[in-house]
C-alpha cells in the first residue's frame, strides 16, 4: 500500500485503494460487468494489458489489450 503505510484507513477507503486499475481508457470493456481490470502498483502484466473478461474463455480468463479495436462483443453486459 505504499503511501498509506502506518494511516489508518476507514474500510471504504481501503477498498477504493486496492480497486485502483493501473490505468483507464475509452476501451469498449470498460462498460461489461465481465471486465476485471489490473489493479493498481500490481506490476503484473505486462504494460499494453488492461485487464481480463471473466466470462470469455473461462477459466482461463481473455487477456485485454488497449490496443485491442473492439466494436461489439458477444459476451458484453452492461455494468448496472
Amino acid at each position: 500500500m505504499g503511501e498509506h503505510t502506518g494511516a489508518k484507513l476507514t474500510p471504504v477507503e481501503y477498498l477504493a485503494h486496492l480497486m485502483t486499475p493501473e490505468k483507464q481508457s475509452d476501451h469498449i470493456c470498460w462498460q461489461c460487468k465481465h471486465f476485471k481490470w489490473v489493479q493498481k502498483g500490481s506490476g503484473f502484466p505486462p504494460k499494453d494489458i488492461i485487464g481480463w473478461c471473466k466470462k470469455i474463455h473461462w477459466p482461463h480468463y481473455w487477456s485485454i489489450s488497449d490496443m485491442d479495436v473492439i466494436k461489439k462483443c458477444y459476451a458484453s453486459e452492461p455494468l448496472a
